[in-house]
């Protein structure tokens, strides 16, 4: 696995790596204003496309999300001085895995925006813990 995703990065899982987590983690932050303005809490617009917005961005960091995390076991597993962001990483997925169980079974509807504001914390410090530290080139 870790020669695929190598072969598919040009042999920087790295750099596509911390591409990948800055547009999950952009994505989020528009998720969380799109959610803002379907509960109403910023009317700037109708809650309904909002929603139909959030949703469709929150399918597509659910696919980016499964290949940074694939990719991130494939090439760097489990390292002792990335506990931290290890856990964040699991506790998102997680996090993500009980919130597609509440949308899909239709029950639970009031906790999907602590759910929502929870995986959010959690794919940022999963972000901080790792993406600054390469992109200043230290890591």
């Amino acid at each position: 696995m870790e020669d695929l995703v190598d072969q598919l990065t040009r042999g920087n899982p790295g750099s596509v790596k911390a591409v990948l987590a800055s547009v999950i983690l952009a994505l989020g932050s528009y998720q969380l204003i799109l959610a803002a303005i379907g509960y109403r809490k910023l009317p700037v617009m109708k809650a309904e496309p909002a929603f139909l917005t959030h949703r469709a961005s929150g399918d597509a960091i659910a696919v980016l999300f499964v290949l940074v995390a694939l990719a991130c076991l494939a090439v760097f597993g489990f390292e002792d001085d990335y506990a931290l962001h290890a856990g964040a990483g699991i506790a998102a997925a997680a996090v993500l895995a009980v919130k597609i169980g509440v949308l899909r079974s239709g029950v639970g509807g009031r906790a999907l925006p602590y759910l929502g504001i929870t995986l959010f914390t959690l794919l940022a410090l999963t972000w901080l813990t790792v993406t600054p530290d390469f992109l200043a080139g230290e890591d």
